[in-house]
Parts: C-alpha cells; sequence; structure tokens
C-alpha cells in the first residue's frame, strides 16, 4: 500500500485502513501486520473500490462501511471482505 492512507480502525483481530488514492480498503493482521487472509490459506482481505476512498472504514456489527468519490457507500463483511448482501 502506497500514498496517503485513512487513519486505521482495529477490530476483531484486524487493522483496517483505507489507500485513499489506490481505491482500497485493506485488513492487516492486528498482531502481525500482515495483509488477513479470507480463512485458512484464502486470498488476502482486500477490496478495490471504484474510486477514491474519501472515509475511513467504519466498523459496526460485523460490517466495515466506507464511502467512496464514485458515488457510492460500501458495506463491506468484516470477516473475508466481500460486499453484504442487501
Amino acid at each position: 500500500m502506497g500514498g496517503k492512507l485513512t487513519p486505521p480502525v482495529v477490530a476483531g483481530g484486524k487493522v483496517f485502513v483505507a489507500s485513499i488514492d489506490e481505491h482500497r480498503v485493506v485488513a492487516l493482521t492486528e498482531s502481525n501486520g500482515r495483509q488477513a487472509r479470507r480463512g485458512l490459506g484464502g486470498q488476502v482481505w482486500d477490496f478495490t473500490a471504484g474510486g477514491r476512498v474519501d472515509t475511513p472504514p467504519t466498523i459496526y456489527k460485523g460490517l466495515v462501511l466506507f464511502g467512496s468519490a464514485d458515488g457510492w457507500a460500501y458495506c463491506l463483511r468484516e470477516s473475508d471482505g466481500q460486499r453484504a448482501n442487501s
């Protein structure tokens, strides 16, 4: 991750941070700072939005919420970084 970062948010053993101009939100493992994985041996917890990430991630009831310059407010599952069902 490079460039300007949002303030980090810690929840559930993970550190959530957005790389503003890269349009990304990632989860790092709190204990070692490495990118968190989706389950054992799974893909890294990494989400790319359609535009610049305008707000720091907010954690609420197992969801990661943030706004983007593409006009959307995103809602991802804290556990795996996938979009939550509406």
